[in-house]
């Protein structure tokens, strides 16, 4: 979602959105004990790539949240946090998945200031929470939104700040190499990308909606050359995605064909009702639908 004042404004009705696209549980050991203890099942989906010296872990939000995914990096010894869900009740889930794995969180990253991806931060309120500068510039400037959700939401929103000064560029968590990336006005203003060469893993986050409909308010040509040049990066197996299941890299050209056609569409539409006829006509499979209620914003 793009951090301008038009979506700032009119940010999504998530409780009426549709599409699932969940496989289901993917849990082992302690973590599907832990869920066999829950009175009541879990409401969302997780996901595990076993990636060289990584473990991804994908926590995917029900139907009810757009699909939203939190991704969970377990290392040898820690765990890094990437983005912390848009309501509480499946913040909880993924924060209790997390306690399950039974290692030290050693931080909370936000790829972006998108409400969706921060409003559950109250669950992670006691570890790190970092971002980039331009990220939490981005929060900042985003205060009504989040105020507009808290209103619209109630309890099930709960605004906690991360901290600036998350570093770009070549690190090591754990031991394992990362390079964090910072994509500017594509799908949102900044977006934080983070890429793990020794396990073939990119998480990409909101660049990347897998089998879901891309927020259409994003600067799409920015976009679509910020994932031609993922396509580029040789050795990448695995892409995280900030909406959605785990990826194999042919997604890549998918989510730009989606784009491209999405654009065309609206284009083309005369109002916004035959531009969303005609992409669920042409993605029938494709969760996340009530995002495409702010194509109406694009007439």
């Amino acid at each position: 979602m793009v951090d301008t004042p038009l979506s700032r404004r009119n940010m999504i009705k998530l409780a009426a959105t549709a599409g699932a696209i969940s496989t289901g549980f993917a849990f082992s050991g302690q973590a599907a004990r832990a869920e066999s203890q829950r009175s009541t099942p879990m409401q969302g989906s997780v996901t595990i790539h076993k990636l060289g010296p990584v473990t991804l872990h994908s926590y995917m939000a029900a139907e009810a949240s757009a699909v939203v995914t939190t991704q969970i990096i377990e290392t040898a010894n820690e765990l890094h946090i990437i983005d912390v869900q848009f309501l509480q009740s499946f913040a909880a889930e993924a924060r209790a998945y997390a306690n399950s794995l039974g290692k030290p969180v050693r931080q909370v990253i936000l790829s972006h200031a998108h409400p969706d991806h921060l409003l559950g931060g109250a669950q992670f309120a006691d570890l790190p929470f970092l971002t980039s500068d331009a990220v939490l510039g981005d929060v900042q400037a985003s205060q009504g939104m989040y105020a507009d959700r808290k209103q619209q939401f109630g309890d099930e929103t709960a605004l906690y700040l991360p901290q600036g000064g998350l570093q770009l560029g070549a690190t090591q968590w754990d031991g394992v190499d990362v390079t964090i990336a910072e994509v500017k006005e594509a799908e949102a203003a900044n977006t934080l990308t983070f890429h793990f060469p020794e396990a073939g893993l990119m998480v990409a986050q909101d660049l990347l909606y897998a089998n879901a409909h891309a927020f259409p308010l994003g600067q799409a040509g920015n976009w679509i050359a910020a994932l031609e040049e993922l396509r580029e990066k040789e050795g990448i197996q695995v892409i995280g995605a900030g909406h959605g299941l785990p990826a194999a890299r042919g997604a890549l050209d998918d989510a730009i064909a989606y784009l491209a056609f999405q654009e065309k569409v609206i284009s083309a539409s005369a109002n916004g009702k035959d531009a969303i006829d005609a992409l669920t006509a042409a993605y029938p499979g494709y969760g996340a639908e009530g995002l495409l209620d702010f194509v109406n914003y694009r007439y």
